[in-house]
């Protein structure tokens, strides 16, 4: 009960471009709960909640792409996709730089970001080799996805492009890569 009370306060308190940037005690507060117990549900405390409230993003992403990966056939699966994540992120505004500002710092100590959805991505490619011929392993398409996807992502987050053009760059990786691995062959 408590861990979804905290999830929602942060995602408030986080998403308010108004506001400072909150600590745990202002957490706590919007979530009528202690400190402890924050630290309880998330031990780590405010990385650990941005990285909860990231995966539950990237879980409606896929859940988002499942429901129309029956219906498509090779690069389809994949662009549909990165589509999925990109559009969650674009969802997600403001919260969703303070999340990717926050991965930074995560980054050394976790697979944040680049697990997240890469081996999703890599089967994606998996299934889109069974109808298109790929210009390179599904593992090499989905790195070059990824690298301009969270290019994309950090250059959103750090004010280079605005929320549009991000999401016109990201949704454009799996193109991307397809077209990077074709031109080295």
């Amino acid at each position: 009960m408590y861990k979804r009370q905290i999830l929602r306060a942060a995602r408030d308190l986080f998403a308010d471009p108004e506001g400072d940037d909150p600590k745990v005690s202002d957490i706590a507060q919007a979530a009528t709960c202690s400190t402890a117990t924050i630290h309880n549900h998330f031990p780590n405390a405010v990385p650990d909640i941005l990285g909860a409230i990231t995966s539950e993003l990237m879980d409606a992403a896929y859940d988002r792409y499942k429901t129309t990966a029956a219906e498509l056939s090779g690069l389809d699966l994949p662009r549909a996709y990165v589509q999925a994540v990109s559009d969650e992120f674009y969802k997600a505004g403001d919260l969703a730089v303070v999340m990717v500002r926050a991965s930074v710092d995560q980054a050394t100590d976790s697979p944040w970001p680049w697990g997240l959805g890469y081996e999703t991505t890599v089967d994606c490619y998996d299934e889109a080799a069974e109808d298109d011929d790929l210009p390179g392993t599904s593992a090499d398409l989905a790195e070059i996805t990824h690298i301009h996807f969270y290019g994309s992502l950090y250059l959103w987050a750090l004010g280079r492009l605005d929320s549009d053009k991000f999401l016109q760059s990201a949704k454009s990786s799996v193109d991307l890569a397809i077209n990077a691995l074709q031109v080295s062959r």
